[in-house]
């Protein structure tokens, strides 16, 4: 398959008389990472789509109501300065038209997905360390793909600086509502439920010198994205599905008399954090190495507070939990692993925790300890994860449907620093097949030696379907 550029342009708020006043980061937005999330969602159309002015249609109609959801969300159109503040929102959400030669959309879900692929359906490429120029950077990019049998693949980079799961979502659900003509009455209450919070994450998580923060910023980004040396170990992308059994399975593994009730996330992250240790253990003689002792999980704030936030809010009101397996040993088990994950995430939902980071004088100091203890596991030493689980990324219907499948990342390109060490947790998705609201897919990156361990452990393969067909013949 070939991917070509038809077009590029800059899509701006609706409304030009509006007068936008300057969008103030959050203490939180000012700390994450210069680094873009990927999304892209496949949709089937209707054969009379292969028709050209069809297409057009389609590509008119999602900027158009791009354009009028830039509105509410006009942030999300502008340009970071100083790590500080948005604001020039006139600069606009780049667009791409671009075409999909050589295959059809149905031919490309009806195979294994071809990971390293999806990067060319996307803007640029995700999950690697954008260099420190905020007032370049888009904080939403676009590619309308279309197949030449009529299907599209819309690829989306969201900037996490402003854009993490819960702001994407209501982001999206609000530009599909807008698109979906046929649909009024729902996408009026879609419209009413969805009405961005903007200024409270910063009254919450006041803002610090950009100095200091960016100091602290920069420490992180060196641990999650280490340097990559000319000719060192590469890394790999795969995807894995649970189905309802496996993940009940694993539930029942990793019960113990500490954790009685493991979630499923807990079970699927404890079993991926097992398997990756041991993979990832080296023997020298006399010697023998464990590596990925530390595990990142990602936290959502907005239910934590009190008073609890919007889901609406608009930021990257997100935190880390960690867990740490050093002080175990070399042959740790996965219920122990659940044990960790449990406590690391009890210390963020803690109300003296929450109440330190939200503190209007000290919550940057506060946040700093956080950062130490991460800075103990050391650079490229540390699994991160990542649960999209619940955000609706199936959900999104511009008029056609809701997609067939959403994907994720392929391998990393390029010499930049990247995100390694990765895992992403998502629903399969709701028109992929029977049961599958009940499977999970699990997208991990790992250096190639890794996973080439990983992927030939029996004890791990026999819970987990490598790849599979989205479309099941």
């Amino acid at each position: 398959m070939d991917v070509s550029v038809i077009s590029i342009e800059n899509i701006k708020p609706w409304s030009v008389e509006h007068e936008f006043k300057p969008f103030k980061l959050c203490l939180l937005d000012q700390l994450m990472a210069s680094t873009y999330s990927p999304l892209v969602l496949f949709y089937p159309m209707n054969s009379s789509s292969t028709d050209r002015h069809e297409k057009e249609v389609v590509a008119r109609r999602l900027k158009a109501s791009l354009s009028k959801t830039l509105n509410p969300f006009y942030p999300v159109s502008g340009r970071v300065k100083d790590n500080l503040i948005i604001h020039d929102f006139q600069q606009g959400v780049p667009f791409t038209k671009a075409r999909v030669k050589g295959n059809r959309l149905f031919d490309f879900l009806a195979s294994p997905p071809n990971l390293g692929f999806l990067h060319n359906l996307l803007p640029s490429e995700p999950f690697c360390l954008a260099p420190h120029r905020h007032h370049h950077h888009p904080l939403l990019a676009v590619q309308l793909n279309t197949f030449d049998c009529g299907g599209i693949a819309l690829g989306l980079n969201m900037y996490h600086k402003l854009m993490d799961g819960a702001t994407t979502s209501a982001f999206l659900r609000t530009w599909a509502a807008n698109c979906n003509v046929g649909d009024p009455a729902g996408s009026s209450t879609t419209l009413l439920k969805n009405q961005p919070e903007l200024r409270k994450p910063s009254s919450v998580f006041h803002p610090r010198d950009p100095v200091l923060v960016d100091q602290c910023q920069k420490a992180m980004e060196s641990m999650i994205f280490p340097d990559v040396h000319p000719g060192g170990q590469k890394a790999t992308t795969r995807r894995f599905v649970f189905d309802k059994n496996a993940i009940t399975s694993l539930r029942a593994r990793a019960r113990s008399s500490n954790v009685t009730n493991p979630t499923r996330l807990e079970a699927l992250s404890a079993f991926f954090w097992e398997a990756a240790l041991k993979a990832s253990t080296t023997t020298t003689p006399g010697e023998r190495q464990q590596k990925l002792q530390c595990f990142m999980q990602s936290v959502n704030l907005r239910s934590l507070m009190s008073p609890r936030l919007s889901n609406n809010s608009v930021g990257n009101l997100v935190t880390t939990a960690l867990a740490s397996c050093k002080d175990i040993g070399n042959n740790v088990t996965m219920k122990e692993l659940v044990g960790l994950l449990r406590e690391g995430m009890a210390g963020i939902v803690d109300e003296k925790y929450i109440n330190a980071i939200s503190d209007a004088e000290h919550g940057f100091e506060a946040m700093l300890e956080g950062g130490k203890l991460l800075g103990e596991c050391g650079s490229g030493e540390i699994m991160t994860c990542s649960s999209w689980i619940g955000f609706g990324t199936n959900n999104y219907d511009f008029g056609w449907g809701k997609p067939l499948w959403t994907g994720l990342y392929g391998d990393p390109t390029g010499d930049h620093p990247y995100a390694n060490n990765f895992l992403v947790f998502k629903e399969l998705g709701a028109r992929v097949r029977e049961n599958s609201n009940a499977a999970i897919e699990a997208w991990i990156r790992l250096d190639e030696d890794v996973m080439a361990v990983l992927e030939h452990d029996p004890h791990f393969i026999q819970y987990v379907s490598p790849n599979p067909p989205i479309i099941l013949n």
